[in-house]
Protein backbone atom coordinates (compact mmCIF):
# COMPACT_ATOMS: atom_id res chain seq x y z
CA UNK A 1 0.00 0.00 0.00
CA UNK A 2 2.92 2.30 0.71
CA UNK A 3 4.30 1.95 -2.83
CA UNK A 4 0.89 3.00 -4.20
CA UNK A 5 0.96 6.17 -2.07
CA UNK A 6 4.45 6.98 -3.35
CA UNK A 7 3.27 6.30 -6.91
CA UNK A 8 0.31 8.67 -6.53
CA UNK A 9 2.48 11.30 -4.83
CA UNK A 10 4.97 11.23 -7.73
CA UNK A 11 2.19 11.55 -10.33
CA UNK A 12 0.47 14.43 -8.52
CA UNK A 13 3.70 16.45 -8.49
CA UNK A 14 3.45 16.67 -12.28
CA UNK A 15 -0.09 18.09 -12.25
CA UNK A 16 0.91 21.70 -13.01
CA UNK A 17 3.72 20.87 -15.43
CA UNK A 18 3.09 21.27 -19.14
CA UNK A 19 4.86 18.16 -20.45
CA UNK A 20 3.91 15.49 -23.01
CA UNK A 21 1.63 12.66 -21.95
CA UNK A 22 1.98 8.98 -22.78
CA UNK A 23 -1.41 7.28 -22.78
CA UNK A 24 -1.72 3.50 -23.10
CA UNK A 25 -5.32 2.81 -22.09
CA UNK A 26 -8.51 4.75 -22.74
CA UNK A 27 -10.38 4.74 -19.43
CA UNK A 28 -14.14 4.81 -19.38
CA UNK A 29 -16.09 7.29 -17.29
CA UNK A 30 -16.42 4.90 -14.36
CA UNK A 31 -12.65 4.44 -13.95
CA UNK A 32 -12.07 8.19 -14.28
CA UNK A 33 -14.56 8.68 -11.45
CA UNK A 34 -12.78 6.04 -9.35
CA UNK A 35 -9.42 7.74 -9.95
CA UNK A 36 -10.80 11.10 -8.79
CA UNK A 37 -13.14 10.01 -5.99
CA UNK A 38 -11.07 7.28 -4.31
CA UNK A 39 -7.49 8.33 -5.13
CA UNK A 40 -7.92 12.06 -5.83
CA UNK A 41 -5.83 11.94 -9.00
CA UNK A 42 -6.37 12.82 -12.65
CA UNK A 43 -5.61 10.36 -15.43
CA UNK A 44 -3.48 12.99 -17.21
CA UNK A 45 -1.09 13.17 -14.24
CA UNK A 46 -0.40 9.44 -14.58
CA UNK A 47 0.13 9.82 -18.34
CA UNK A 48 2.64 12.64 -17.72
CA UNK A 49 4.52 10.48 -15.23
CA UNK A 50 4.51 7.61 -17.75
CA UNK A 51 6.26 9.86 -20.28
CA UNK A 52 8.94 10.69 -17.69
CA UNK A 53 9.44 6.98 -16.99
CA UNK A 54 9.67 6.24 -20.73
CA UNK A 55 12.24 8.99 -21.35
CA UNK A 56 14.38 8.05 -18.33
CA UNK A 57 14.36 4.32 -19.07
CA UNK A 58 15.11 4.95 -22.76
CA UNK A 59 18.24 7.01 -21.95
CA UNK A 60 19.46 4.50 -19.35
CA UNK A 61 18.80 1.52 -21.64
CA UNK A 62 20.63 3.18 -24.55
CA UNK A 63 23.71 3.80 -22.40
CA UNK A 64 23.71 0.28 -20.90
CA UNK A 65 23.12 -1.37 -24.29
CA UNK A 66 26.04 0.47 -25.90
CA UNK A 67 28.25 -0.68 -23.04
CA UNK A 68 27.10 -4.35 -22.96
CA UNK A 69 26.13 -5.27 -26.54
CA UNK A 70 28.07 -4.93 -29.80
CA UNK A 71 25.09 -4.14 -32.03
CA UNK A 72 24.75 -1.12 -34.28
CA UNK A 73 22.94 1.93 -32.97
CA UNK A 74 19.69 1.23 -34.86
CA UNK A 75 19.21 -2.17 -33.23
CA UNK A 76 20.14 -0.74 -29.84
CA UNK A 77 17.61 2.09 -30.32
CA UNK A 78 14.87 -0.38 -31.27
CA UNK A 79 15.66 -2.57 -28.27
CA UNK A 80 15.71 0.46 -25.93
CA UNK A 81 12.42 1.79 -27.30
CA UNK A 82 10.63 -1.55 -26.84
CA UNK A 83 11.97 -2.05 -23.31
CA UNK A 84 11.12 1.55 -22.33
CA UNK A 85 7.59 1.19 -23.69
CA UNK A 86 7.12 -2.00 -21.65
CA UNK A 87 8.35 -0.30 -18.46
CA UNK A 88 6.25 2.83 -18.97
CA UNK A 89 3.21 0.69 -19.86
CA UNK A 90 3.51 -1.24 -16.60
CA UNK A 91 3.99 2.02 -14.71
CA UNK A 92 0.95 3.58 -16.38
CA UNK A 93 -1.31 0.71 -15.32
CA UNK A 94 -0.22 0.40 -11.68
CA UNK A 95 -3.29 2.21 -10.32
CA UNK A 96 -5.61 0.59 -12.87
CA UNK A 97 -4.37 -2.89 -11.90
CA UNK A 98 -4.75 -2.04 -8.20
CA UNK A 99 -8.41 -1.18 -8.85
CA UNK A 100 -8.90 -4.36 -10.89
CA UNK A 101 -7.45 -6.43 -8.04
CA UNK A 102 -9.79 -4.79 -5.52
CA UNK A 103 -12.70 -5.37 -7.89
CA UNK A 104 -11.82 -9.07 -8.12
CA UNK A 105 -11.56 -9.41 -4.34
CA UNK A 106 -14.97 -7.79 -3.86
CA UNK A 107 -16.58 -9.84 -6.64
CA UNK A 108 -15.09 -13.02 -5.16
CA UNK A 109 -17.01 -12.38 -1.95
CA UNK A 110 -20.14 -10.91 -3.53
CA UNK A 111 -21.93 -14.26 -3.80
CA UNK A 112 -21.27 -14.88 -0.12
CA UNK A 113 -22.37 -11.35 0.78
CA UNK A 114 -25.67 -11.83 -1.08
CA UNK A 115 -26.28 -15.18 0.60
CA UNK A 116 -25.30 -13.79 4.00
CA UNK A 117 -27.54 -10.74 3.71
CA UNK A 118 -30.48 -12.85 2.48
CA UNK A 119 -30.09 -14.89 5.69
CA UNK A 120 -30.08 -11.66 7.73
CA UNK A 121 -33.25 -10.52 5.93
CA UNK A 122 -34.87 -13.86 6.72
CA UNK A 123 -34.02 -13.83 10.43
CA UNK A 124 -34.49 -10.15 11.36
CA UNK A 125 -37.79 -8.75 12.56
CA UNK A 126 -39.87 -6.67 10.15
CA UNK A 127 -39.18 -3.36 11.91
CA UNK A 128 -35.39 -3.89 11.89
CA UNK A 129 -33.07 -1.43 10.16
CA UNK A 130 -31.87 -3.48 7.17
CA UNK A 131 -29.64 -0.72 5.80
CA UNK A 132 -27.72 -0.48 9.08
CA UNK A 133 -27.34 -4.27 9.21
CA UNK A 134 -26.01 -4.26 5.65
CA UNK A 135 -23.40 -1.65 6.54
CA UNK A 136 -22.32 -3.69 9.57
CA UNK A 137 -22.17 -6.81 7.41
CA UNK A 138 -19.76 -5.24 4.89
CA UNK A 139 -17.72 -3.67 7.70
CA UNK A 140 -17.14 -7.09 9.24
CA UNK A 141 -15.95 -8.67 6.00
CA UNK A 142 -12.26 -8.43 5.15
CA UNK A 143 -12.76 -6.43 1.95
CA UNK A 144 -11.02 -3.44 0.35
CA UNK A 145 -14.22 -1.43 1.00
CA UNK A 146 -14.69 -2.52 4.64
CA UNK A 147 -12.89 0.56 6.00
CA UNK A 148 -15.14 2.86 3.96
CA UNK A 149 -18.22 1.20 5.48
CA UNK A 150 -16.65 1.59 8.91
CA UNK A 151 -16.46 5.35 8.26
CA UNK A 152 -20.09 5.32 7.09
CA UNK A 153 -21.10 3.64 10.35
CA UNK A 154 -19.24 6.33 12.27
CA UNK A 155 -21.12 9.06 10.37
CA UNK A 156 -24.44 7.34 11.15
CA UNK A 157 -23.59 7.41 14.87
CA UNK A 158 -22.99 11.13 14.42
CA UNK A 159 -26.48 11.59 12.98
CA UNK A 160 -26.24 10.84 9.24
CA UNK A 161 -28.92 8.81 7.44
CA UNK A 162 -27.74 5.33 6.33
CA UNK A 163 -29.48 5.52 2.94
CA UNK A 164 -28.02 8.96 2.18
CA UNK A 165 -24.49 7.71 2.89
CA UNK A 166 -24.96 4.52 0.87
CA UNK A 167 -26.16 6.47 -2.19
CA UNK A 168 -22.74 8.19 -2.30
CA UNK A 169 -20.82 4.89 -2.28
CA UNK A 170 -18.68 4.16 -5.32
CA UNK A 171 -16.60 0.99 -5.19
CA UNK A 172 -14.16 -0.68 -7.62
CA UNK A 173 -16.76 -3.41 -8.22
CA UNK A 174 -19.48 -2.64 -10.73
CA UNK A 175 -21.38 -5.77 -9.63
CA UNK A 176 -21.34 -4.68 -5.99
CA UNK A 177 -22.53 -1.17 -6.89
CA UNK A 178 -25.41 -2.66 -8.89
CA UNK A 179 -26.38 -4.93 -5.99
CA UNK A 180 -26.27 -1.98 -3.56
CA UNK A 181 -28.37 0.13 -5.93
CA UNK A 182 -30.98 -2.67 -6.17
CA UNK A 183 -31.11 -2.82 -2.38
CA UNK A 184 -31.59 0.96 -2.08
CA UNK A 185 -34.27 1.08 -4.79
CA UNK A 186 -36.21 -1.75 -3.11
CA UNK A 187 -35.75 -0.33 0.40
CA UNK A 188 -33.54 -3.31 1.31
CA UNK A 189 -36.35 -5.77 0.67
CA UNK A 190 -34.55 -6.93 -2.47
CA UNK A 191 -33.71 -10.60 -2.08
CA UNK A 192 -32.30 -12.03 -5.34
CA UNK A 193 -33.23 -15.57 -6.23
CA UNK A 194 -30.45 -18.03 -6.91
CA UNK A 195 -30.90 -17.41 -10.66
CA UNK A 196 -29.66 -13.86 -10.05
CA UNK A 197 -26.35 -15.38 -8.92
CA UNK A 198 -25.99 -16.93 -12.38
CA UNK A 199 -22.84 -15.12 -13.54
CA UNK A 200 -20.78 -12.26 -12.21
CA UNK A 201 -17.90 -10.31 -13.70
CA UNK A 202 -15.30 -12.75 -12.34
CA UNK A 203 -16.90 -15.67 -14.14
CA UNK A 204 -17.20 -13.71 -17.39
CA UNK A 205 -13.50 -12.84 -17.21
CA UNK A 206 -12.63 -16.46 -16.48
CA UNK A 207 -14.51 -17.61 -19.60
CA UNK A 208 -12.60 -15.04 -21.67
CA UNK A 209 -9.38 -16.28 -20.05
CA UNK A 210 -10.25 -19.86 -21.10
CA UNK A 211 -10.78 -18.78 -24.72
CA UNK A 212 -7.44 -16.93 -24.76
CA UNK A 213 -5.39 -19.47 -22.81
CA UNK A 214 -3.92 -21.41 -25.73
CA UNK A 215 -2.72 -18.18 -27.38
CA UNK A 216 -1.24 -17.02 -24.07
CA UNK A 217 0.62 -20.31 -23.63
CA UNK A 218 1.95 -20.04 -27.20
CA UNK A 219 3.50 -16.66 -26.33
CA UNK A 220 5.17 -18.22 -23.28
CA UNK A 221 6.45 -21.08 -25.46
CA UNK A 222 7.89 -18.61 -27.96
CA UNK A 223 9.72 -16.50 -25.36
CA UNK A 224 10.86 -19.49 -23.27
CA UNK A 225 12.21 -21.36 -26.30
CA UNK A 226 13.63 -18.71 -28.63
CA UNK A 227 14.99 -16.25 -26.05
CA UNK A 228 17.70 -18.63 -24.73
CA UNK A 229 18.26 -19.89 -28.29
CA UNK A 230 18.86 -16.30 -29.43
CA UNK A 231 21.28 -15.68 -26.59
CA UNK A 232 23.07 -18.88 -27.58
CA UNK A 233 23.64 -17.55 -31.13
CA UNK A 234 24.74 -14.14 -29.81
CA UNK A 235 27.35 -15.90 -27.69
CA UNK A 236 28.37 -18.09 -30.62
CA UNK A 237 29.05 -15.09 -32.87
CA UNK A 238 30.54 -13.07 -29.97
CA UNK A 239 27.98 -10.25 -30.25
CA UNK A 240 27.39 -10.03 -26.51
CA UNK A 241 29.72 -9.09 -23.70
CA UNK A 242 30.48 -11.20 -20.65
CA UNK A 243 29.01 -8.72 -18.15
CA UNK A 244 25.60 -8.93 -19.84
CA UNK A 245 25.59 -12.71 -19.41
CA UNK A 246 25.79 -12.25 -15.64
CA UNK A 247 22.53 -10.27 -15.78
CA UNK A 248 20.85 -12.56 -18.29
CA UNK A 249 19.72 -15.30 -15.90
CA UNK A 250 17.87 -13.07 -13.38
CA UNK A 251 16.38 -11.04 -16.27
CA UNK A 252 15.22 -14.18 -18.07
CA UNK A 253 13.82 -15.65 -14.86
CA UNK A 254 11.96 -12.39 -14.14
CA UNK A 255 10.59 -12.21 -17.67
CA UNK A 256 9.22 -15.77 -17.64
CA UNK A 257 7.86 -15.31 -14.13
CA UNK A 258 5.93 -12.18 -15.17
CA UNK A 259 4.62 -13.82 -18.34
CA UNK A 260 3.64 -16.97 -16.45
CA UNK A 261 1.72 -15.06 -13.77
CA UNK A 262 0.19 -12.67 -16.29
CA UNK A 263 -0.79 -15.14 -19.00
CA UNK A 264 -1.20 -18.57 -17.40
CA UNK A 265 -1.50 -18.70 -13.61
CA UNK A 266 -3.79 -15.78 -12.96
CA UNK A 267 -5.56 -15.79 -9.61
CA UNK A 268 -9.22 -16.22 -10.48
CA UNK A 269 -10.43 -15.26 -6.97
CA UNK A 270 -13.35 -17.68 -7.43
CA UNK A 271 -14.02 -19.75 -4.34
CA UNK A 272 -14.54 -22.97 -6.29
CA UNK A 273 -11.30 -22.80 -8.33
CA UNK A 274 -8.14 -24.07 -6.66
CA UNK A 275 -4.73 -22.45 -7.04
CA UNK A 276 -3.06 -25.81 -6.45
CA UNK A 277 -4.21 -28.18 -9.21
CA UNK A 278 -2.62 -31.31 -7.77
CA UNK A 279 -4.77 -34.42 -7.52
CA UNK A 280 -4.15 -34.51 -3.77
CA UNK A 281 -5.47 -30.98 -3.21
CA UNK A 282 -8.45 -31.59 -5.48
CA UNK A 283 -9.35 -34.75 -3.57
CA UNK A 284 -8.99 -32.91 -0.26
CA UNK A 285 -11.29 -30.11 -1.45
CA UNK A 286 -13.90 -32.58 -2.70
CA UNK A 287 -13.85 -34.34 0.68
CA UNK A 288 -14.39 -30.95 2.32
CA UNK A 289 -17.38 -30.18 0.06
CA UNK A 290 -18.90 -33.61 0.72
CA UNK A 291 -18.56 -33.03 4.45
CA UNK A 292 -20.22 -29.60 4.17
CA UNK A 293 -23.11 -31.10 2.20
CA UNK A 294 -23.69 -33.66 4.92
CA UNK A 295 -23.35 -30.94 7.59
CA UNK A 296 -26.02 -28.82 5.85
CA UNK A 297 -28.37 -31.79 5.58
CA UNK A 298 -28.03 -32.46 9.31
CA UNK A 299 -28.62 -28.79 10.18
CA UNK A 300 -31.80 -28.95 8.11
CA UNK A 301 -33.08 -31.58 10.54
CA UNK A 302 -33.06 -28.83 13.18
CA UNK A 303 -30.26 -30.25 15.30
CA UNK A 304 -27.52 -28.22 16.98
CA UNK A 305 -24.33 -27.36 15.00
CA UNK A 306 -22.34 -29.62 17.36
CA UNK A 307 -24.60 -32.59 16.72
CA UNK A 308 -24.68 -31.87 12.98
CA UNK A 309 -20.88 -31.81 12.88
CA UNK A 310 -20.60 -35.10 14.78
CA UNK A 311 -23.22 -36.83 12.61
CA UNK A 312 -21.52 -35.57 9.44
CA UNK A 313 -18.21 -37.08 10.52
CA UNK A 314 -19.89 -40.40 11.44
CA UNK A 315 -21.67 -40.53 8.08
CA UNK A 316 -18.56 -39.72 6.03
CA UNK A 317 -15.63 -41.12 8.02
CA UNK A 318 -15.08 -43.95 5.54
CA UNK A 319 -14.90 -41.46 2.63
CA UNK A 320 -12.71 -38.96 4.49
CA UNK A 321 -9.05 -39.79 3.89
CA UNK A 322 -7.12 -36.53 3.76
CA UNK A 323 -9.48 -34.66 6.09
CA UNK A 324 -10.09 -37.46 8.55
CA UNK A 325 -7.30 -36.51 10.96
CA UNK A 326 -7.94 -32.72 11.17
CA UNK A 327 -11.72 -33.16 11.59
CA UNK A 328 -11.34 -36.04 14.06
CA UNK A 329 -8.85 -34.12 16.22
CA UNK A 330 -11.12 -31.07 16.41
CA UNK A 331 -14.12 -33.25 17.12
CA UNK A 332 -12.24 -34.82 20.04
CA UNK A 333 -11.65 -31.35 21.47
CA UNK A 334 -15.35 -30.61 21.20
CA UNK A 335 -16.48 -33.90 22.77
CA UNK A 336 -13.99 -33.48 25.64
CA UNK A 337 -15.38 -29.97 26.32
CA UNK A 338 -11.99 -28.43 25.55
CA UNK A 339 -13.52 -25.88 23.20
CA UNK A 340 -16.80 -24.47 21.94
CA UNK A 341 -18.11 -25.03 18.42
CA UNK A 342 -16.79 -21.63 17.27
CA UNK A 343 -13.37 -22.34 18.77
CA UNK A 344 -13.31 -25.73 17.07
CA UNK A 345 -13.98 -24.06 13.70
CA UNK A 346 -11.10 -21.66 14.38
CA UNK A 347 -8.72 -24.54 15.09
CA UNK A 348 -9.93 -26.35 11.97
CA UNK A 349 -9.14 -23.27 9.85
CA UNK A 350 -5.62 -23.25 11.25
CA UNK A 351 -5.13 -26.89 10.28
CA UNK A 352 -6.57 -26.52 6.77
CA UNK A 353 -4.52 -23.33 6.13
CA UNK A 354 -5.76 -22.67 2.57
CA UNK A 355 -7.48 -19.30 2.11
CA UNK A 356 -10.48 -20.87 0.35
CA UNK A 357 -11.24 -23.20 3.27
CA UNK A 358 -10.87 -20.27 5.64
CA UNK A 359 -13.23 -18.02 3.63
CA UNK A 360 -15.90 -20.72 3.38
CA UNK A 361 -15.65 -21.65 7.07
CA UNK A 362 -15.74 -17.99 8.10
CA UNK A 363 -18.99 -17.46 6.21
CA UNK A 364 -20.56 -20.67 7.51
CA UNK A 365 -19.58 -19.68 11.03
CA UNK A 366 -21.39 -16.36 10.51
CA UNK A 367 -24.44 -18.14 9.10
CA UNK A 368 -24.68 -20.45 12.10
CA UNK A 369 -24.31 -17.55 14.53
CA UNK A 370 -27.25 -15.82 12.81
CA UNK A 371 -29.52 -18.87 12.51
CA UNK A 372 -28.36 -22.50 12.48
CA UNK A 373 -31.55 -23.89 10.89
CA UNK A 374 -31.80 -21.41 7.99
CA UNK A 375 -28.03 -21.58 7.44
CA UNK A 376 -28.39 -25.07 5.94
CA UNK A 377 -30.16 -23.60 2.91
CA UNK A 378 -27.41 -21.00 2.50
CA UNK A 379 -24.66 -23.62 2.73
CA UNK A 380 -26.35 -25.44 -0.17
CA UNK A 381 -26.30 -22.16 -2.12
CA UNK A 382 -22.54 -21.90 -1.54
CA UNK A 383 -22.03 -25.50 -2.64
CA UNK A 384 -24.01 -24.81 -5.84
CA UNK A 385 -21.79 -21.81 -6.62
CA UNK A 386 -18.66 -23.88 -5.98
CA UNK A 387 -20.01 -26.58 -8.29
CA UNK A 388 -20.43 -23.98 -11.06
CA UNK A 389 -16.84 -22.85 -10.53
CA UNK A 390 -15.60 -26.43 -10.64
CA UNK A 391 -17.30 -26.92 -14.02
CA UNK A 392 -15.31 -23.95 -15.32
CA UNK A 393 -12.17 -25.38 -13.73
CA UNK A 394 -12.74 -28.70 -15.54
CA UNK A 395 -12.68 -26.82 -18.86
CA UNK A 396 -9.35 -25.30 -17.81
CA UNK A 397 -7.97 -28.76 -17.03
CA UNK A 398 -8.95 -30.01 -20.50
CA UNK A 399 -7.03 -27.15 -22.15
CA UNK A 400 -3.98 -27.73 -19.93
CA UNK A 401 -3.93 -31.46 -20.71
CA UNK A 402 -3.99 -30.59 -24.41
CA UNK A 403 -0.69 -28.71 -23.99
CA UNK A 404 1.25 -31.65 -22.52
CA UNK A 405 2.66 -32.84 -25.84
CA UNK A 406 3.92 -29.35 -26.76
CA UNK A 407 5.53 -28.90 -23.34
CA UNK A 408 7.49 -32.16 -23.48
CA UNK A 409 8.43 -31.60 -27.13
CA UNK A 410 9.89 -28.15 -26.41
CA UNK A 411 11.65 -28.98 -23.14
CA UNK A 412 13.50 -31.92 -24.71
CA UNK A 413 14.27 -30.10 -27.97
CA UNK A 414 15.72 -27.01 -26.21
CA UNK A 415 18.62 -28.70 -24.34
CA UNK A 416 19.51 -30.70 -27.46
CA UNK A 417 19.74 -27.55 -29.62
CA UNK A 418 21.47 -25.35 -27.06
CA UNK A 419 23.84 -28.12 -25.98
CA UNK A 420 24.79 -28.86 -29.60
CA UNK A 421 25.32 -25.18 -30.50
CA UNK A 422 27.26 -24.34 -27.33
CA UNK A 423 29.59 -27.29 -28.04
CA UNK A 424 30.71 -25.45 -31.18
CA UNK A 425 31.60 -22.20 -29.38
CA UNK A 426 35.38 -22.70 -28.88
CA UNK A 427 35.80 -23.53 -32.56
CA UNK A 428 33.74 -20.54 -33.71
CA UNK A 429 36.14 -18.34 -31.73
CA UNK A 430 39.08 -19.75 -33.66
CA UNK A 431 37.27 -19.49 -37.00
CA UNK A 432 36.23 -15.85 -36.45
CA UNK A 433 39.83 -14.99 -35.53
CA UNK A 434 41.03 -16.62 -38.81
CA UNK A 435 43.48 -18.90 -37.04
CA UNK A 436 44.87 -21.92 -38.86
CA UNK A 437 44.35 -24.78 -36.45
CA UNK A 438 45.32 -28.42 -36.14
CA UNK A 439 45.17 -31.01 -33.40
CA UNK A 440 48.53 -29.94 -31.96
CA UNK A 441 47.80 -26.21 -31.67
CA UNK A 442 44.05 -26.09 -31.03
CA UNK A 443 44.14 -26.21 -27.21
CA UNK A 444 46.93 -23.65 -26.90
CA UNK A 445 45.17 -21.25 -29.31
CA UNK A 446 41.88 -21.65 -27.41
CA UNK A 447 43.57 -20.84 -24.11
CA UNK A 448 44.95 -17.64 -25.62
CA UNK A 449 41.61 -16.43 -27.00
CA UNK A 450 39.03 -17.82 -24.52
CA UNK A 451 39.58 -18.12 -20.80
CA UNK A 452 38.30 -21.14 -18.87
CA UNK A 453 36.28 -18.79 -16.61
CA UNK A 454 34.48 -17.36 -19.63
CA UNK A 455 33.60 -20.84 -20.90
CA UNK A 456 32.29 -21.85 -17.46
CA UNK A 457 30.08 -18.75 -17.29
CA UNK A 458 28.69 -19.43 -20.77
CA UNK A 459 28.04 -23.06 -19.90
CA UNK A 460 26.32 -22.07 -16.64
CA UNK A 461 24.16 -19.39 -18.32
CA UNK A 462 22.94 -21.71 -21.07
CA UNK A 463 22.28 -24.60 -18.68
CA UNK A 464 20.40 -22.25 -16.32
CA UNK A 465 18.25 -20.98 -19.19
CA UNK A 466 17.28 -24.57 -20.01
CA UNK A 467 16.37 -25.25 -16.36
CA UNK A 468 14.32 -22.03 -16.04
CA UNK A 469 12.42 -22.65 -19.28
CA UNK A 470 11.75 -26.28 -18.37
CA UNK A 471 10.54 -25.33 -14.90
CA UNK A 472 7.95 -22.84 -16.20
CA UNK A 473 6.86 -25.08 -19.08
CA UNK A 474 6.25 -27.92 -16.60
CA UNK A 475 4.35 -25.50 -14.34
CA UNK A 476 1.92 -24.88 -17.21
CA UNK A 477 0.76 -28.50 -17.09
CA UNK A 478 1.08 -28.74 -13.27
CA UNK A 479 3.59 -31.58 -13.53
CA UNK A 480 4.19 -33.13 -10.12
CA UNK A 481 7.60 -34.73 -10.73
CA UNK A 482 9.57 -31.71 -11.92
CA UNK A 483 12.94 -32.48 -10.23
CA UNK A 484 13.27 -35.82 -12.06
CA UNK A 485 12.37 -34.33 -15.46
CA UNK A 486 14.75 -31.39 -14.99
CA UNK A 487 17.55 -33.76 -13.95
CA UNK A 488 16.98 -35.77 -17.17
CA UNK A 489 17.06 -32.53 -19.21
CA UNK A 490 20.39 -31.56 -17.61
CA UNK A 491 21.81 -34.92 -18.67
CA UNK A 492 20.43 -34.36 -22.20
CA UNK A 493 22.16 -30.95 -22.29
CA UNK A 494 25.50 -32.45 -21.18
CA UNK A 495 25.25 -35.26 -23.75
CA UNK A 496 24.35 -32.83 -26.56
CA UNK A 497 27.24 -30.55 -25.59
CA UNK A 498 29.80 -33.36 -25.40
CA UNK A 499 28.57 -35.00 -28.62
CA UNK A 500 28.83 -31.71 -30.51
CA UNK A 501 32.26 -30.92 -29.07
CA UNK A 502 33.71 -34.38 -29.77
CA UNK A 503 32.30 -34.53 -33.30
CA UNK A 504 33.98 -31.26 -34.25
CA UNK A 505 37.23 -32.42 -32.63
CA UNK A 506 37.14 -35.53 -34.78
CA UNK A 507 36.99 -33.47 -37.97
CA UNK A 508 39.96 -31.23 -37.09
Amino acid sequence: MKYLKNYLCFCKKLHNLNIPKLKFKALNERYNDLYKKIYNIDENDINKASFIVFLTSFIITILLSIFFIRFNILIISLFSTILSLILSYRFNLILYNAIIKKESLINAMLYLIKIDFSLIQKTLKENSDYSLNFIKLIKDYNLPISYEFKLILKKIHEGAMPENELIKVLTPSKDFDKYLKDLLVNNFNYNPSFNDYSENDLEKKFKIYLRELQSRISILFFIGFFFPLGICFLILFQLIKLIFLLFFIPLFFLLLNILFRKFVKKNTYMIGVLDDHSKLERRKFNEFLQFLKSFANNLKRNVSPEQAFLKSYTQNKNQLVLLSQPIKSQLSRLLNFNCSFNEMVQFLKLELKSIRYIVILNVIEKFIAENAYYSSEKIFDILTIISKHQNLENKLEIIIKGEKFKVFFFIFLLPILIGAISGMFPFFVLITENIDINNNTILSEMNKLVSIDYLIIIFFVLLSSVIITSNYFLNIINHQNKPLIIFILILVFFLAFLTSFMNIMSFI
